[in-house]
């Protein structure tokens, strides 16, 4: 998606995300391809191998090719070379929300609460939040087209008062829509609206990159220890629909084995083995509390998160006043 705009004038791999079927995209838009490592080498590209030696000749090349790469786009989309001097198109200049609020981690989701965890329980308890949802991991074009999943089922849930947590590339198509912006907050459910009114938060709170998906588990554990609960308990669930990457393999067996719910919109490779299938759909609920869910329609997906939802509230006896242990959560 990135690459249609015209913005791009050199795609250099390492390894990471370096995602197969750019390749003709990249060929018809005379974008030059770098790989620095074989193992991200594809076709048409250029292998530029990456020592330590050569570090600054090889970072003079990318440059140069960078350069050659910009000249080149704008003959081609303009008809005529920069100028000396002339400045940049952008493009992308109506693209994304300026206003959009990033970078939280479990501290500053703390601080943005005044410093405490309260305000949120009492949230959850009130049942002006439902639940936590996050909403994690790659995007790609398979499930509904690039981050159509992911932020339809967003919207699903800030509408039925679940607030939403993401981190990883996630982030970029929840950003791009404006749902980390206060203009969401028009999209959530009256409960939800309130509260994110209140705090000053968007319904939509970005936690970072990939490798910061972990900090929304040390966000849940300290929900869990100021509750006094586990955290199969808790009113969380977990969403990577359009998983990608083998990191995304790694951060969904964490989930499930930490007793989350995780639901997936692509299933994983798993489906050979009606053992691995019924271990990951119903056997870990007795194992570590932990479910997969596969679900490619949005609709039902919120809808069966708004279920989970629920009988979690029901089992810590938040709706009802009294929890299993005989004393109400609050």
């Amino acid at each position: 998606a990135v690459l249609m705009t015209g913005c791009v004038d050199l795609v250099v791999s390492e390894f990471n995300c370096t995602i197969p079927g750019i390749e003709p995209i990249c060929e018809q838009l005379d974008i030059k391809m770098l790989c620095l490592d074989d193992v991200a080498k594809k076709a048409n590209a250029q292998l530029l191998p990456y020592t330590a030696e050569e570090k600054e000749k090889i970072t003079s090349q990318i440059i140069a090719d960078a350069l050659c790469g910009f000249k080149n786009r704008k003959e081609k989309l303009y008809g005529t070379a920069p100028a000396k001097g002339e400045k940049r198109v952008n493009v992308m200049a109506q693209h994304g929300f300026d206003k959009s609020i990033t970078g939280l981690s479990e501290d500053t989701l703390v601080a943005a609460l005044g410093g405490t965890l309260q305000p949120l329980i009492d949230a959850i308890v009130s049942g002006k939040i439902k639940g936590i949802a996050a909403i994690v991991g790659c995007s790609n074009l398979r499930a509904k087209g690039h981050d159509v999943f992911t932020v339809e089922l967003a919207k699903e849930l800030i509408k039925k008062d679940i607030l939403v947590l993401s981190a990883g590339c996630t982030c970029g198509g929840l950003e791009n829509c404006g749902l980390m912006t206060m203009d969401a907050v028009e999209l959530c459910g009256e409960g939800l609206k309130e509260i994110c009114t209140a705090l000053g938060v968007p319904p939509v709170l970005n936690f970072g990159p990939c490798l910061a998906i972990g900090r929304i588990e040390m966000a849940a554990c300290a929900l869990a220890k100021e509750l006094n609960v586990d955290l199969p308990q808790l009113p969380v669930v977990i969403s990577a629909p359009q998983w990608l990457e083998e990191q995304a393999l790694a951060d969904g067996a964490y989930a499930l084995a930490l007793g989350f719910p995780l639901h997936l919109a692509l299933s994983p490779f798993v489906t050979g083995s009606p053992v691995a299938v019924n271990v990951l759909t119903e056997g870990l609920k007795d194992l570590t509390g932990g479910q997969l869910i596969i679900e490619t329609e949005v609709d039902a997906a919120a809808q069966k998160f708004d279920e989970i939802i629920k009988e979690k509230r029901a089992g810590l006896g938040i709706d009802s006043g009294i929890n299993k242990g005989g004393d109400a959560i609050c």
